[in-house]
């Protein structure tokens, strides 16, 4: 010990003794830290808008607006507002899309933004039923910055997030428009379902009427085939019959004439209940199966909001398709019951798809299963128009031929009638012709009595489902929010959730986040430009006299410390005074700063004692593989596997996360930790100098003459 603290004593007196040893130093200490100031505080906010702002992206609109149902509106025009307020990028506003990509090809923007003419139409597009979906066209130059991409990036975003939150403002304003009309019209939905619903009780009650004119009217014929008989029987008093028959008939054409329009009425109203089948499926497939594939936002949307209805509406229209198959088959409609049927299993499918959808499912996932519901949908569609043509062949036709053929021979009978006077024979054959055709008639109106009892129960149960829908709370809610409140409704569709974020061990800046790794990397490059100007080696060992190996190690290892020691306080000092990074625990992250210069100071300095020249490559080689692994800019789990195998023996992370406990805050035993495996660090290079100095001493001496005969390296 007496001996190290000789050569320590030595070497400060020759130090003090010489300016040029003085100056240099003073260097030693000074340059290293001034590396990481500087760092540190070109890098103190590079993402925040005060240094973005200054990076030039274009902005062309061409966006000419649009209108539709009403609405006027010009996306672009919004874009562009929001772009003016938002200072996070230098937004250069052009007057030509060609201006702002020839911008972009030169290298004057970083990037350029160019919407085009039709670009309202297609956010529009939704109210027209088409879904089109507008498209930005977006240039960027990769060539001029390797980083700049990374933070115009932040403009493509932002635009994206401008141009939904205009898309879902023009669908809420659509809305909101629809209910303000409703309301100052003084259209109340929850009573409007309700009157409907009463309307069509009243349709089912008429329906009852018609049902018991048409028995009445089968009753007629029945009648009318019992006075043929009479008139065949009593024809001598032909006079008499004849005055009967004529205002029977004209009895009769009156009661075809008002099935003829009861029926007519009832069939429209059967009509009309499937064409409203088929426009809510066209409903469901423009506001909900395009939807679902638009974007994960609608789609989480829908399933949140309008996918148990949707379910609920298709399993009610099955139900409807499943009575009526019943009702035509049982009636001998075959044809028509099996369309019914089909319309049914297509409903089926239809709803267990939604069924299946889940929420945060990936779009790959879910892709099918929207393709499939998007198919069936269609199907559906188609046979609601083929049951709508059916209808009209399986029983508009036949009520009308039945109506015909009664009329035709009714017709014939009074002709027949009217030249009675010509042969009674003949008016006899032909009481017998028409009795056939009041039969015929008979069965006609047997079968239209069978269809209006089926359109009565259609009929009764839309009714009930008018009436479910007019009592429902959530339709009045949504009318009082729509007319209340419609900026509201608005912003909450364009942003639907919110995101509460908690930080752990906030930092206030991304300069204090770095400054652990600069002030690391200035410490070893502050040792290893220490071991490269001040000598390991005593010259002029017989002043102290015989010196062990071990005495004259720790002996220039000394000036080293104190060198070391210096580099920490002037670097740590800097970094909270002048940088003024944010620090919870100064006093811990000056002492800190001390152990890594230390421990770094030991590592080169026996690098450089056992292996001379071939130690300060080494030294330069692990600078170099610390500062591209040890995890101070990117994730260690980002790089390639040979610094993720090498991060768990690199100095610089337990340097650096002793540093980042105190600037961030303290977490259990971490701090601590850290500087012990940095000592233990400082221990395996005290073994590493003194075993290894030896062996490689013939090495070293080899390599100097090498040098030597060169002429040219010191």
């Amino acid at each position: 010990m007496k001996n190290i603290l000789r050569i320590v004593r030595h070497d400060l007196k020759k130090i003090t003794g010489s300016v040029v040893a003085i100056i240099t130093i003073m260097g030693l200490c000074l340059v290293p830290c001034c590396y990481a100031w500087f760092n540190i505080l070109s890098n103190w906010a590079p993402y925040e808008a005060e240094a973005t702002g200054r990076i030039s992206v274009a902005v062309a609109n061409m966006d000419k607006g649009a209108s539709a149902a009403g609405i006027t509106i010009n996306v672009g025009e919004k874009i562009e507002e929001a772009l003016e307020a938002n200072d996070s990028i230098g937004w250069v506003f052009t007057e030509s899309d060609e201006e702002a990509i020839e911008g972009v090809h030169s290298g004057d923007y970083y990037a350029a933004l160019v919407i085009p003419e039709d670009f309202s139409n297609g956010v529009l597009s939704f109210v027209n039923g088409k879904l089109e979906n507008p498209k930005l066209k977006y240039y960027e130059n990769e060539k001029k910055n390797a980083v700049a991409p990374k933070i115009t990036g932040k403009a493509k975003t932002a635009v994206q997030e401008e141009v939904n939150a205009a898309f879902v403002e023009t669908l809420a304003r659509y809305v909101s428009d629809a209910a303000s009309v409703a309301e100052a019209s003084g259209i109340d939905p929850q009573q409007m379902l309700a009157d409907l619903a009463d309307r069509i009780d009243d349709i089912s009650g008429d329906l009852t009427s018609c049902i018991a004119l048409a028995d009445s009217a089968a009753g007629l014929t029945d009648a009318s085939g019992n006075l043929i008989k009479v008139s065949d029987e009593f024809i001598g008093s032909t006079h008499d019959v004849f005055k009967a028959n004529d205002k029977l008939l004209a009895d009769a054409e009156k009661e075809l004439a008002k099935i003829k329009k009861a029926d007519t009425k009832e069939l429209n109203a059967a009509i009309q209940d499937i064409k409203d089948t088929a426009a809510s499926l066209k409903t469901f497939k423009t506001v909900g199966v395009e939807l679902l594939s638009a974007s994960d936002l609608a789609y989480d949307t829908f399933l949140k909001v309008n996918r148990d209805n949707w379910v609920t509406r298709v399993n009610k229209l099955k139900s409807q398709a499943d009575d009526q198959a019943k009702y035509l088959k049982k009636k001998d409609f075959t044809a028509l019951s099996e369309k019914f049927t089909e319309l049914s299993s297509t409903l089926s499918d239809i709803s267990k798809g939604l069924e299946q959808l889940e929420e945060g499912m990936d779009y790959s996932e879910r892709e099918p299963i929207i393709k499939k519901i998007r198919e069936d949908t269609d199907k559906a569609i188609k046979l609601t128009d083929e049951i709508l043509g059916q209808i009209r062949t399986d029983i508009d036709e036949n009520l009308e031929t039945a109506l015909v053929n009664a009329r035709s021979s009714l017709s014939g009978f009074r002709k027949t009638m009217s030249g009675a006077d010509k042969g009674l024979s003949s008016l006899s054959n032909l009481l017998g012709s028409f009795d056939g055709a009041l039969s015929r008639l008979k069965a006609s109106i047997g079968q239209t009595s069978s269809s209006l009892e089926a359109l009565q129960d259609g009929s009764g149960s839309l009714s009930e489902l008018l009436m479910e829908a007019s009592g429902n709370d959530l339709l009045e809610e949504l009318n009082n929010l729509m007319a209340n409140d419609q900026a509201a409704v608005a912003e909450y569709l364009a942003n639907p959730v919110q995101m509460d974020k908690k930080v752990f061990w906030p930092i206030e800046s991304y300069g204090s986040a770095m400054a652990p790794f600069y002030t690391v990397l200035a410490q070893w490059v502050g040792a290893l430009l220490t071991a490269v100007l001040i000598k390991v080696r005593l010259r002029k060992k017989r002043e102290f006299g015989d010196l062990r190996l071990h005495e004259w190690y720790f002996g220039r290892l000394g000036l080293y410390l104190l060198v070391g020691i210096a580099q920490a306080l002037v670097v740590s000092a800097g970094d909270l005074l002048y940088v003024r990074i944010q620090c919870l625990s100064p006093l811990r992250f000056v002492l800190v700063a001390c152990i890594n210069s230390i421990v770094f100071m030991m590592i080169n300095y026996a690098l450089v004692f056992a292996l001379d020249n071939i130690g300060l490559g080494a030294s330069v080689i692990i600078l170099v593989l610390q500062v591209a692994g040890s995890g101070g800019t990117y994730p260690v789990e980002v790089l390639p596997g040979i610094f993720r195998t090498l991060f768990p023996f690199m100095p610089f992370r337990y340097a650096m996360d002793a540093m980042r406990e105190c600037i961030g805050g303290m977490y259990g035993n971490t701090y601590w930790k850290c500087l012990g495996i940095l000592l233990l660090f400082a221990v395996g290079s005290v073994a590493f100098g003194l075993l290894l100095y030896k062996p490689a001493k013939k090495i070293n001496e080899a390599i100097a003459v090498s040098k030597a005969k060169s002429e040219i390296m010191l």
